[in-house]
């Protein structure tokens, strides 16, 4: 079967699934396979709930005239996907980054929808299956707005293939995923694949005007590129005026002033403001709409996420950690927080064998901040702080749990009363599920 036989298919049906679990009548079923799952052994439970297709390796269904072989149905996918965005041809937009670039994707996608018709990557599928699932979404869709994220060298530019890009944006580079990449250089070169398909294609890329290291990368992969800031080719600027709990910041585009009420904390989020007024001055739109669209824009998906509790106030970013944006969230509230301070802190994930070394700076950095009290949940945090034959040594404002079930057990004997809480960790410690002990 073509590609052009089965996109026939795929618009004569109700979209994909991959999940029998879910609405499968008149659907294209892709057998999708994992580490720890096998799609292909549900196929015949889509057939039995009425699939239109289903798209399997399984060479023993090849007789039924609902069933279509091929050697990966992933590949399938992203092909499928790949000839369903061209057909469309809306204007894509590519997003990645060490940090920020989920906030940032719907900052903008809050922009571009005051003038467009805009699709944007739904919540967090931002991989290789994610993506494909976000192009084979589009409707009549004007813009696309597509996150991609990696975790090893040659996902951004095998991601770009499948959503060719014309427009591409890097939020920052920072010490996320070392274990694929090695290093923070091994970092910029794979986020820098974004640059280098869009070199290649004719593509343009926004970059922000203040950040040296993606500036050089650009120039070197020879990116026709616009730069965000006041210096810049897209002019903007993004001020902090104040903090309680949400921010208020002032924004000057090209000139004109805007106030904006947020309902963000943190200041990290200034660079994700800036990079959505960037890129909506350059797909013109007013100053007036950037601002109210930013203004509107509420956090959700465990980001950024203020909690006004009975007992506490509670700022919930548990949906992913690394070095860097662990110390600007935890200085972020530092900022504006009334002590007592708590910090409840996942284990960073994917760190390889900077791990240890990166989490013990990390909470040396903490010793020297006005904080009462740290609780921290992992393995290797507790391996540093709890197990002196590690190296680690205890603290009366330090303690460690080896898994988050004991942190619960803790926080009902103890509940925390009259703190600002810092709830932060990769998405592996599933820091939201204590929030209702909070």
């Amino acid at each position: 079967m073509t590609i052009e036989t089965l996109y026939n298919e795929f618009l004569q049906s109700s979209g994909i699934c991959t999940d029998t679990r879910k609405q499968v009548k008149d659907a294209l079923f892709v057998a999708l396979k994992g580490e720890n799952f096998d799609g292909n052994r549900f196929v015949p439970d889509a057939l039995r709930k009425g699939c239109r297709l289903a798209i399997t390796e399984r060479e023993d269904l090849a007789g039924d005239p609902r069933v279509r072989v091929v050697p990966s149905p992933l590949q399938t996918m992203q092909q499928l996907a790949h000839h369903h965005r061209m057909m469309k041809a809306p204007r894509v937009l590519a997003i990645t980054g060490s940090n920020g670039k989920t906030t940032t994707k719907e900052l903008i996608r809050a922009v571009l929808s005051t003038r467009y018709t805009t699709l944007a990557t739904r919540g967090n599928l931002n991989n290789h299956i994610g993506v494909p699932l976000t192009l084979l979404s589009l409707k009549e869709e004007e813009f696309a707005v597509v996150e991609m994220g990696a975790n090893h060298s040659g996902e951004i530019a095998e991601l770009c293939s499948i959503a060719a890009p014309s427009t591409g944006l890097i939020t920052n580079v920072g010490k996320a995923h070392l274990e694929g990449f090695g290093s923070v250089e091994g970092v910029l070169n794979a986020k820098g694949e974004l640059y280098a398909y869009l070199a290649a294609s004719g593509g343009t890329a926004l970059v922000d005007g203040s950040d040296p290291v993606l500036l050089r990368k650009a120039g070197e992969t020879g990116v026709d590129r616009l730069r965000i800031g006041p210096e810049g080719e897209l002019p903007v600027e993004c001020r902090m005026i104040r903090q309680s709990p949400f921010m208020e910041v002032e924004i000057r585009v090209a000139g004109e002033v805007q106030r904006i009420s947020t309902r963000m904390v943190g200041t990290y989020n200034l660079q994700n403001i800036l990079l959505a007024a960037g890129t909506g001055i350059h797909f013109g739109i007013p100053a007036d709409q950037i601002a109210q669209a930013i203004g509107g824009y509420e956090p959700g998906n465990n980001r950024s996420q203020f909690v006004q509790g009975k007992r506490n106030r509670v700022i919930l970013d548990s949906y992913n950690a690394n070095p860097s944006s662990m110390r600007e969230a935890i200085e972020g509230v530092m900022a504006f927080a009334d002590p007592p301070i708590m910090l409840i802190l996942g284990e960073m994930a994917e760190l390889g064998s900077a791990s240890p070394n990166e989490h013990r700076e990390l909470v040396e950095r903490i010793s020297d901040m006005k904080v009462e009290r740290v609780l921290l949940v992992g393995e290797t945090f507790y391996k540093l702080y709890r197990e002196p034959e590690s190296g680690g040594e205890g603290s009366p404002e330090i303690i460690a749990f080896r898994e988050r079930e004991e942190l619960e057990a803790y926080l009902r004997a103890e509940p925390p009363a009259g703190y600002h809480i810092l709830v932060k960790g990769s998405r592996i410690n599933e820091l939201e599920k204590i929030v209702p002990l909070l």
